[in-house]
């Protein structure tokens, strides 16, 4: 075999193991929560939009997952690029937070005010009340509310008369509160918050901002990505138990 010879041997060779192994635009580290997977391990399909950043600019995103509090200090102590998803606090700076948030508006989340039926509240002056929240969101408020774990355990507490009312994601609580069959709460829409990335401080996470937002422009745009687009946030939906 000639020198030529092997030489188009060997670049075939490399090209064919190129296309079996394509070479990623970059790599980026995530971290995202545990809640987020079912009880088999697997990734929710909220998350199916974390792999299509991934995908549609042909970077490699290399995914870990961890407790939620521990999944945003990675990106405090800067020991990953990014963490999704995280709602915006409207009340503190990001210097405050100790984080940056994304550019692109992910998604949005509903949160829903539930009270009792036969107990109304005053919705413009929520501060006179005894409210709750999830224990994680109790800085999304500019009004003192009480932190409880369980949204099954919050439910029944305002069932109860032990608070005046419960707010929270309008997915998760809804799905409790059918399965509860507590028919004197009521619902209603309390703010709709934007849902985004969060990047290390101070610009460092400029790089991974700007994959963000080229990869989340392109999966809004396309009619292939309509689905994902669907799974990641719907409008409120009015409804009431009779």
């Amino acid at each position: 075999m000639t020198f030529l010879s092997k030489a188009l041997t060997i670049l075939s060779f490399s090209i064919f193991c190129t296309t079996l192994n394509p070479v990623h635009a970059d790599t980026f580290k995530a971290s995202l929560p545990e809640m987020m997977l079912d009880k088999k391990g697997n990734p929710s399909e909220f998350l199916d939009v974390v792999y299509l950043w991934g995908k549609v600019l042909n970077n490699d995103i290399n995914i870990d997952y961890y407790p939620f509090k521990r999944s945003v200090l990675n990106i405090i102590s800067k020991q990953a690029d990014f963490h999704f998803p995280l709602i915006k606090n409207p009340y503190k700076s990001n210097s405050e937070l100790g984080f940056d948030y994304s550019t692109a508006v992910i998604t949005q989340v509903n949160f829903v005010l539930y009270t009792r039926k036969d107990h109304p509240i005053d919705v413009d002056n929520l501060s006179a009340y005894k409210i709750a929240t999830d224990a994680s969101h109790t800085d999304l408020f500019n009004f003192p509310v009480e932190g409880i774990f369980s949204i099954d355990g919050a439910l029944k507490k305002l069932n109860s008369g032990r608070i005046d009312g419960y707010i929270f994601s309008e997915d998760l609580t809804d799905n409790a509160l059918k399965q509860l069959h507590l028919t004197n709460i009521h619902r209603q829409l309390y703010r709709i918050y934007d849902v985004h990335a969060i990047l290390p401080l101070g610009g460092q996470g400029n790089k991974t901002d700007q994959m963000i937002s080229e990869a989340q422009a392109i999966i809004t745009a396309s009619p292939e990505y309509e689905e994902v687009a669907k799974k990641l946030y719907s409008p409120y939906n009015e409804w009431q138990f009779n």
